[in-house]
């Protein structure tokens, strides 16, 4: 998954299967996830078989515990999101 956050709050949540837009608030420790519902709808240009039920089921887990996030931190160059489970994001370096 690629989480895209802009200055503004506007986000980007590119997942397995489907992308969301969502709303992020950051302050000092804390963040706040508000996101648009996953839709219903796969991709057009995904290829046959990509979107197995486990990357769908994958889609909604990982959409549920992002909203979950409460608390964020830098650490070793990268973002931890914390919550109920601690979620490592890192700069994309391609």
């Amino acid at each position: 998954p690629i989480l895209i956050i802009e200055s503004n709050g506007d986000a980007k949540i590119d997942l397995w299967c489907r992308t969301i837009s969502a709303r992020v608030e950051v302050s000092e420790s804390a963040i706040k996830f508000e996101a648009d519902p996953l839709p219903q709808e796969l991709p057009e240009m995904q290829s046959a078989g990509q979107c197995t039920p486990e990357r769908i089921q994958a889609d909604e887990q990982m959409l549920a515990e992002l909203v979950g996030m409460n608390g964020w931190r830098w650490e070793d160059g990268a973002i931890l999101l914390l919550g109920p489970m601690t979620m490592t994001f890192r700069a994309a370096t391609n």
